[in-house]
């Protein structure tokens, strides 16, 4: 059975999307921010937590969209397919620059291979993210 969607559905699900986007960054650089000393500790933890919470509702409510999405069939069922083969590239690929950086940490590897490495799996993130962006652009162009 397929279900008719809504604009607004797209449209929350696109902002809803974003927003998570923003907040994951937010989250990064936190981190940057945190490693390099430039906040206090405490603030940190604080921040981190909220962002999370926040990263946590928005997935729960993006979880609801997708299968709105998926149940609508057609290209919808296709797009939210293609997303999350994104965000699962984006996952493993992360995971692997946490791998590789404490292989060189430990010596394991050496400095040359660590940043090939490196800017493999970044390039590899970038164009899953692209694909992501180019998804939700359909998405909002739906809306026009």
């Amino acid at each position: 059975m397929t279900v008719k969607l809504r604009p607004e559905d797209i449209k929350s699900f696109t902002d809803s999307y974003e927003d998570k986007r923003k907040t994951i960054l937010e989250v990064d650089s936190l981190e940057t921010m945190a490693q390099k000393g430039k906040i206090p500790r405490r603030r940190y933890k604080v921040r981190r937590k909220t962002l999370e919470m926040r990263l946590d509702t928005l997935s729960r409510s993006l979880a609801e969209y997708k299968e709105k999405m998926c149940s609508a069939g057609g290209k919808y069922a296709d797009l939210m397919r293609q997303l999350e083969i994104a965000e699962t590239q984006i996952n493993e690929v992360e995971a692997n620059i946490k791998s590789i950086e404490a292989r060189h940490s430990h010596g394991e590897i050496s400095l040359e291979a660590y940043r090939k490495l490196l800017a493999d799996y970044q390039r590899r993130k970038e164009t899953a993210n692209t694909t992501i962006s180019g998804i939700l652009l359909r998405l909002r162009e739906e809306l026009r």
